[in-house]
């Protein structure tokens, strides 16, 4: 856990290495408000470009990965 925690960390930009999750997840969900209806996979990567982050973590914070993981239809 440790471990993935480090690896988290060093994968953010400077300036939010010492941002708390709520500031990050605030400016994750302003740059995906500005996307409306049209919001996708290849945008989010965008996003995280944008801000620095690593990969996934818009996904994770925008609330698609909860979405897709109680999403009975696509389970086998």
């Amino acid at each position: 856990m440790t471990k993935d925690k480090i690896t988290f960390i060093r994968g953010l930009s400077k300036p939010l290495r010492n941002a708390s999750y709520d500031e990050i997840s605030t400016k994750v969900n302003e740059e995906i408000e500005k996307l409306g209806e049209g919001a996708t996979f290849a945008k989010l990567r965008v996003i995280e470009k944008k801000l620095g982050l690593p990969r996934g973590t818009a996904f994770e914070m925008s609330g698609f990965a909860d979405y897709y993981e109680a999403d009975d239809s696509n389970k086998e």
